[in-house]
């Protein structure tokens, strides 16, 4: 399998807005070890994986959107992990963590061949501004996943819950269930596993997104990823543990994010075919 190397592409790519602040990018990397927000988001892939993707020890696994690489380290006891993101600066980062097999790429031009993926991962990709048309995508997802193949998504839900942390991150839209689970059934996907997740903490959620909104005269663009207490951190990873147990068990009606997992069917061999009739001919 083949990948541009960091810096370089097959395609030319829209930078829109120079896609996130180089300092949204540094946060994440010096954070994304620790901070319970994404710590929390991997615990619950961790689950998911585990429980719905059938997966054999080395198969290859592309993370879309693989920011500054955290997620690529997390999927690497899975597999031979590739990673795609549109952001220079993010691949760079991506290499001060020693990850190689790193394209510079669009999510809605993969640089791969068709069925190279046992597993493809989409982490907060598809609401991105960049991402313009989010079929476009998902259908990209489902030629480079292998029949069998699965993809896990986790995309920020809910338009109400809105706020300047989806404009540092360029936002374009964030979804409800029901709407990624049409949209991944559109392009031939099927849907396996489909929650809302940090159901537990949506409350607190949205009363401070709601605070934000209507306690500032305009939004500050910056987002929520910033340094947290220590004990608090504990106490919302251990909350978002105890979520992550829950969602392979249950449905969760609500949340902050929408995550799904879904399977690429195997096509079943058309019995009209001549390949077929001449093997099951007599004579």
């Amino acid at each position: 399998m083949q990948s541009a190397k960091v810096g370089q592409s097959q395609l030319q790519i829209p930078i829109l807005n120079q896609v996130m602040e180089i300092e949204e990018y540094e946060k994440m990397y010096n954070l994304e070890d620790s901070h319970w927000w994404f710590v929390g988001k991997r615990r619950i892939a961790k689950n998911l994986i585990e429980e719905f993707v059938p997966l054999d020890q080395g198969e290859a696994v592309l993370d879309v959107g693989c920011g500054t690489g955290a997620t690529m380290c997390f999927l690497d006891h899975y597999g031979r992990v590739y990673g795609i993101d549109i952001s220079e600066t993010a691949l760079c980062f991506c290499q001060e963590r020693s990850l190689a097999r790193l394209s510079r790429a669009s999510a809605l031009r993969l640089p791969f061949a068709d069925s190279s993926f046992s597993l493809v991962t989409i982490f907060d990709v598809l609401y991105h501004e960049e991402v313009v048309d989010d079929l476009t995508a998902l259908r990209e997802f489902h030629r480079v996943c292998k029949e069998g193949g699965s993809v896990l998504i986790s995309e920020p839900a809910f338009n109400f819950l809105w706020s300047y942390h989806d404009i540092a991150y360029h936002g374009r839209q964030r979804y409800v269930a029901s709407e990624l689970e049409s949209k991944l059934e559109k392009v031939g996907f099927q849907v396996v596993k489909l929650s809302y997740s940090n159901a537990l903490l949506f409350p607190l959620i949205f009363a401070l997104r709601m605070w934000r909104r209507f306690s500032r005269p305009s939004p500050e663009d910056h987002s929520d990823v910033t340094p947290v207490n220590p004990y608090l951190n504990k106490a919302l990873l251990a909350v978002y543990k105890l979520e992550a147990s829950l969602v392979c068990k249950t449905r969760l009606p609500v949340g902050s994010s929408v995550v799904c997992v879904a399977r690429k069917p195997f096509e079943i061999p058309n019995p009209q075919s001549p390949i077929l009739n001449s093997r099951s001919g007599g004579g």
